[in-house]
């Protein structure tokens, strides 16, 4: 059984796990802009978040994609759909395993506690980094993280967190506060915060995320 372990630390699957934690009526995640625009237009009142795709403009998007922003709206019962770059190009690519699991630091131990249910899975742990482009430390470290739990291993993180607030982290110390509240830092390195694992079901151009 393959698996793949898509890892968006900052901050696709930290805002994943917030909004899972409140029980949406239906979660939908996707890259392209035009995908969001047609989602969103078959619900009466979803939650759209994330950002515009680079050379677009759209104003459909109601919060950043930000765990902070998620505790100021309502999300129980709602349909959430999600534009990520990183995090959802990820799941799209993963589409050949037998299972998509979408992790961070919030919920890496949940989710390796669901692989070591599995009957012989032949695990791959794929770190995005920035915009599915280039590597950053914290998903570099989290993909290390993650493997060391999945070999019963132990491996300290404190070291590392300062070199991620000097290095990707800056940003959510910036003026775009509202884009990057300086909260989103500490939530995305909050180790084991959430008890669940999130299997991503993919579609040809989007994914449905549900618990686990």
């Amino acid at each position: 059984m393959k698996v793949t372990v898509v890892i968006d630390v900052f901050r696709a699957f930290t805002t994943a796990s917030y909004i899972l934690e409140q029980h949406p009526a239906t979660y939908t995640l996707a890259v392209k802009q035009t995908v969001i625009s047609e989602l969103a237009s078959q619900y009466i009142n979803p939650l759209v978040i994330g950002k515009p795709e680079k050379g677009m403009e759209d104003h459909i998007y109601h919060i950043p994609n930000s765990p902070t922003r998620v505790l100021e709206v309502k999300v129980s019962d709602r349909d959430i759909i999600h534009r990520t770059e990183a995090g959802a190009k990820g799941i799209l690519l993963a589409q050949e395993a037998d299972i998509v699991l979408a992790a961070g630091f919030v919920n890496a131990d949940a989710t390796v506690k669901f692989i070591k249910t599995l009957t012989n899975p032949e695990v791959s742990v794929i770190p995005m980094g920035h915009e599915g482009t280039t590597p950053s430390l914290e998903d570099n470290v989290c993909a290390e993280y993650i493997t060391a739990l999945i070999n019963d291993k132990k491996m300290e993180l404190t070291p590392y967190f300062s070199k991620i607030k000097e290095g990707p982290g800056q940003y959510f110390f910036s003026q775009d506060q509202w884009q990057y509240p300086s909260g989103d830092f500490e939530r995305c390195l909050e180790i084991d915060r959430f008890n669940f694992a999130i299997q991503a079901f993919v579609k040809s151009d989007h994914a449905i995320l549900m618990r686990c």
